[in-house]
């Protein structure tokens, strides 16, 4: 089974300032038919959509799931029923246009799941006809979690993603779709020296772009023209150093930062 990861999600209570921030900085857009403005913004770069959510009463902010598109779910239902008792698949509520199912994989990780001929929201949509083409695109979901080698397995053996490599530099398996990778991160409270503990879950997602000086040198621009448009700045104490320390050994890319929604992003020119 061939799947194809198509949007990423993210809470936050500053949903429409997050959504400009990776408009401007990386140049995603809306789409001109979608309109939620109590619901969160999608925005896209023509091949994956990032949805972010207003942050809900009960909810933790920052990334919450992605998303994939299959050829058949009940194709996956079968291949997670054989081998993996620990996932699951529930029909997701009819207010939910842009995902048929929600899933989780044997740690409990969320995902949605769709088939291409389902309804989407307009955002994903517009990719799936075609999409369009640009030089900054997102191209890694990062997680973390406790049995990371058998939730590794799982999204190959049931999604068909490609491992790339598997701890030889990075540690984690990275896995890929042919353009967008998940990367599966090992977590225990060990790893988490000289910081506090920060839970299982989503941990960061990745950005390819043009030309690293390039970037940074847009990135200032964006940032001193707006100040709300200004990521987090990692690092400045102990515990933040430590913080950008750890996040920089897990990363795959050149350069890391942080939006203005805290979450983490790893950013590559190659």
């Amino acid at each position: 089974m061939a799947a194809r990861i198509n949007h990423m999600a993210m809470n936050s209570p500053q949903w429409h300032m997050t959504a400009k921030f990776y408009e401007a900085v990386f140049g995603l857009r809306q789409s001109g038919k979608s309109n939620r403005p109590l619901n969160g913004v999608s925005v896209g770069d023509g091949y994956v959509g990032l949805n972010i959510n207003p942050l809900r009463d009960g909810y933790v902010g920052g990334l919450d799931h992605f998303g994939m598109v299959v050829d058949s779910i009940e194709d996956a239902r079968e291949r997670m029923e054989k081998k993996f008792a620990g996932a699951a698949i529930v029909k997701r509520p009819s207010t939910r246009p842009f995902a048929q199912y929600s899933a989780h994989d044997p740690d409990g990780n969320v995902f949605d799941l769709a088939e291409p001929k389902s309804k989407l929201n307009e955002i994903y949509a517009d990719q799936q006809a075609g999409g369009w083409s640009q030089e900054r695109y997102l191209n890694k979901f990062a997680i973390r979690t406790m049995n990371a080698e058998l939730c590794a397995e799982f999204y190959q053996e049931v999604f068909g993603l490609q491992l790339q490599n598997s701890g030889a530099d990075k540690p984690g398996w990275h896995l890929t779709d042919g353009r967008v990778t998940l990367s599966i991160l090992p977590w225990s409270i060990p790893i988490f020296e000289n910081i506090s503990i920060k839970r299982p879950g989503p941990d960061h997602i990745g950005f390819r772009v043009e030309n690293l000086d390039t970037f940074k040198a847009h990135l200032e621009a964006c940032a001193g023209a707006v100040s709300y448009l200004a990521p987090i700045r990692l690092g400045g104490s102990k515990e933040a150093d430590a913080r950008r320390d750890f996040l920089a050994r897990s990363a795959t890319g050149k350069m890391q930062i942080c939006d203005p929604n805290a979450v983490w992003i790893d950013i590559t020119d190659e």
